[in-house]
């Protein structure tokens, strides 16, 4: 029983953070129809932040989510305009979603080498949100600040849902995802669009890079890792699908707390990537994918 209950805690505590980052890659797939590889890096700039606000000034861990949001919210917008807007009246001329996987990916690598200039090669100790742990089940424990990164997970990931679903602008990012010339037709402004999404997408990812900021390190190469993290997860789930994507990513989320306690961590990423190979085998558009275009 106790390890059940320690896989399904930390299977919910991955999941969220996975979902929490991969759901912008979504969302900007489904909106503008290229894969952000630009991702990691807003995760590694929300790290920064949250150790610059928290470690050296002593900023209200509240006040340091709100400013990472806004500062990677800023970062994103400003990468679609100079790597993905110019590229746009342009569809018929190039392969868009290739050379938007690459401008995006080179700002990606931008961003890293300007942290290593500027914060260094080594790494930082960003403090936790919350301090303590709680005691779940007979030595089972989950720290306050893992728990806190859940929560805010979902309650962020909820927002979005209720933001595309109740909301001008989420009706406005949706008409675009399912018809783009119908949308232009009716008004909506994609030239405003696209940035705002970005930018959203990005600051979710920033929130994020805070909370694994203190799990492990803020450093230039942190958000390698949850970017091929989100890109396991979006794929799997259905490249477009915000619904195929929760369920991706607390699937992966729950493979992997399996694959730790019952196995071990050595062998925890082949049992996995093994696991989604053959679910994508069977399911070559992912959970929730479709052969046509993908679905907000």
């Amino acid at each position: 029983m106790t390890d059940i209950v320690a896989i399904i805690v930390n299977g919910l505590v991955y999941g969220s953070i996975y979902g929490l980052v991969a759901i912008g890659m979504t969302l900007i797939y489904g909106t503008l129809r290229i894969l952000d590889m630009s991702q990691g890096s807003m995760v590694m700039i929300g790290g920064y932040v949250g150790w610059w606000a928290l470690a050296t000034h002593g900023v209200n861990p509240l006040l340091a989510l709100v400013l990472a949001f806004v500062v990677t919210f800023v970062v994103g917008t400003l990468t679609e305009l100079v790597s993905v807007q110019p590229l746009i009246g342009r569809r018929g001329e190039v392969d868009f979603e290739m050379v938007t996987f690459i401008t995006t990916f080179a700002v990606g690598i931008l961003l890293t080498n300007v942290a290593l200039q500027h914060f260094g090669p080594f790494q930082k100790n960003v403090p936790p949100i919350v301090s303590g742990n709680l005691d779940v089940y007979h030595g089972v424990s989950i720290s306050y600040h893992e728990l806190t990164m859940a929560g805010v997970s979902v309650l962020l990931m909820g927002a979005l849902g209720l933001f595309l679903a109740r909301t001008r602008w989420g009706f406005a990012v949706r008409a675009v995802a399912q018809d783009l010339d119908a949308a232009r037709s009716l008004g909506v402004p994609v030239s405003r669009l696209y940035p705002a999404t970005m930018g959203l997408a990005s600051a979710l990812a920033g929130v994020g890079g805070v909370f694994l900021g203190a799990l492990y390190f803020a450093s230039p190469t942190a958000g390698d890792l949850p970017l091929l993290q989100a890109l396991i997860v979006v794929v799997l789930g259905g490249l477009g699908s915000l619904t195929g994507t929760l369920y991706a990513a607390y699937l992966v989320g729950l493979m992997q707390a399996f694959c730790e306690v019952e196995i071990g961590t050595t062998w925890t990423l082949p049992i996995l990537y093994t696991a989604i190979l053959i679910i994508l085998v069977i399911r070559p558009y992912g959970l929730k994918g479709s052969p046509s275009e993908a679905r907000l």
